[in-house]
């Protein structure tokens, strides 16, 4: 992948709220990150404590600063070290944990890891107007291109995802597609409701399906009945290092008398489950191709809309994706 292009983008981390009075871990791109909350607010640095190399995340908060739990080295949010047992040596210049850019703005911690790039907030990570979120963290172990192409992906749910989403019986849909510089939008007409466990409990009537894709790692599904916007789910793939990703999501309900809690409670574990699902057949696929047929070129049908698309994103000198239109059978 063109991981100099990857890094020239922000990632959300971990919800603000996660962010307390301990120093938090994380990966990003290979980088190894120590999240941290100094005197209120958010910091990011390299996680390594420049005296014998210790984690910094395993240390401490102390007066505002980020104490190191091997011999008491602290620093301040710029990551310059203000505290040394036994005096400052001679690499004083090399004392310095190298910072990144870090803000705080939508309920996230969001970090890039170079300087010069402005942030800009994703549209569809956001609640639309008149919406309500819940935000979600898990991890995954796979292929970064294909665990977004699985999110993607209708074909698979009859299979992967049978009596969840699909039971027996035709499914049909009228597609229609466009991308943009940054991505990529599908929009789906269904013919025929989905008639899995999830439907019948959840489902209005939803008879229409958008699904975007934003460089570098997050998609955006909106359902839609004739007369209402039922619900959003939005995920940011987070590319930690090569097999393994975290992947941030948020569900966005319209706004009513019905708690939050109790909503977001109920749909949860149906949720999980189709995660767990995914997450299955994706580390499955990423292990046995890389161990025995890495060599060996896949094989794509018309039905696999996205892939083309996300290849030309992330990876450099591939064709532009190519916009699908018309009725698509499953």
């Amino acid at each position: 992948m063109n991981i100099e292009k990857m890094k020239r983008a922000w990632y959300p981390l971990i919800p603000s709220k996660q962010l307390k009075d301990k120093p938090v871990h994380r990966e990003l791109l290979g980088q190894q990150l120590v999240l941290v909350r100094l005197n209120g607010q958010a910091a990011c640095m390299d996680d390594c404590c420049p005296h014998r190399h210790v984690p910094l995340s395993a240390g401490k908060i102390v007066s505002g600063k980020l104490q190191c739990c091997y011999h008491g080295w602290e620093f301040d949010a710029q990551g310059k070290v203000l505290t040394v047992v036994g005096g400052m040596c001679a690499c004083e210049e090399a004392e310095s944990v190298p910072t990144f850019p870090c803000r705080e703005y939508d309920d996230w911690v969001w970090v890039c890891l170079v300087s010069d790039i402005p942030f800009e907030p994703y549209a569809d990570f956001e609640a639309p107007e008149g919406f309500e979120t819940a935000n979600a963290v898990r991890y995954m172990e796979g292929d970064f291109i294909h665990a977004i192409e699985n999110f993607l992906d209708p074909t698979h749910t009859r299979y992967i995802h049978a009596k969840l989403l699909r039971n027996n019986g035709k499914q049909s849909m009228q597609i229609s597609q466009s991308h943009h510089e940054r991505g990529f939008v599908t929009h789906y007409r269904l013919n025929q409701q989905q008639n899995g466990l999830i439907n019948k409990l959840f489902d209005k009537g939803i008879t229409v399906n958008d699904a975007a894709f934003t460089f570098p790692g997050l998609v955006r599904i909106d359902y839609f009945t004739p007369n209402s916007h039922e619900y959003r789910i939005s995920a940011f793939f987070i590319p930690q290092s090569k097999g393994s990703m975290g992947l941030n999501v948020r569900v966005h309900f319209p706004k009513s008398r019905f708690p939050l809690p109790i909503k977001f409670h109920l749909f949860r574990p149906f949720l999980e489950r189709l995660m767990v699902q995914d997450s299955a057949i994706i580390k499955s696929q990423y292990h046995h191709h890389k161990e025995h047929y890495a060599n060996r070129p896949y094989c794509s049908t018309t039905n696999d809309l996205v892939i083309d698309h996300l290849l030309h994103l992330f990876l450099e000198n591939m064709p532009e994706g190519i916009d699908k239109t018309g009725e698509m059978s499953l």
